[in-house]
């Protein structure tokens, strides 16, 4: 295979991001549609916990053929805690939130108890995607995918009540409203609201009302306000 590499003096630069499994083909046929460049970086999803040898052989030819085409192309690992999903999903999230310039994202391949988690991170975070593609298994090609937004967007209240919550790890309505110099009928009603988005669970203890967030809301928490 050969590989014809042309230097930009002013480009923006790519990163892909992508589940790594035990062969190559799909990042090879990434590399080969999208072009690998000076500056570009490869970040490859990986388990925390692993001791199939296969998967290091997968890193290291992909080192390898970023070697040939230019020296200062980056190639990262990212572990995850596949053992907890939550924890899995917010990670992957940040990931593609902190990285700069262009993505593009193969959400195909690697783990399945890793691909659920990274579908729904890059969904959650389309608005930062610049192409996703996906690896057919029945006819072997790679094909581009338009990442729908069927993320809720927060608007500034909303989201000031999820950080709030957030920091604390729950509050009564009392203690939420009194934080953020509100009254309690309004934060009642921005919690109710937030409640229904499943964004928060709400659990009665007598006459008090004690809220936490929930996974959706912290998801929501990264996202783009209105």
């Amino acid at each position: 295979m050969i590989f014809i590499y042309v230097k930009r003096t002013c480009y923006f630069m790519k990163t892909y991001i992508s589940l790594a499994g035990f062969d190559t083909s799909q990042i090879l046929s990434l590399v080969v549609k999208y072009g690998l460049e000076e500056g570009d970086k490869i970040i490859l999803i990986r388990p925390e916990d692993e001791k199939d040898e296969r998967s290091a052989s997968t890193v290291q030819a992909v080192k390898d053929l970023a070697k040939q085409i230019d020296r200062s192309i980056n190639i990262d690992v990212h572990r995850v805690n596949h053992r907890n999903f939550d924890s899995m999903l917010l990670s992957l999230i940040e990931l593609i939130k902190n990285t700069p310039g262009q993505i593009i994202a193969n959400i195909s391949g690697g783990p399945r108890e890793i691909f659920l988690a990274y579908t729904i991170a890059c969904l959650s975070q389309s608005h930062k995607i610049t192409t996703a593609t996906n690896f057919s298994d029945i006819d072997r090609t790679m094909n581009e995918i338009n990442l729908v937004n069927i993320i809720y967007r927060l608007d500034k209240k909303e989201k000031n009540i999820l950080e709030e919550i957030c920091q604390e790890n729950f509050l009564t309505i009392n203690q939420l409203a009194s934080n953020l110099q509100i009254s309690e009928s309004t934060a009642s009603r921005h919690v109710s609201k937030l409640e229904k988005r499943g964004a928060l669970k709400v659990k009665q203890k007598g006459k008090i009302k004690e809220v936490k967030i929930t996974l959706t809301g912290k998801i929501l928490l990264n996202n783009p306000v209105e």
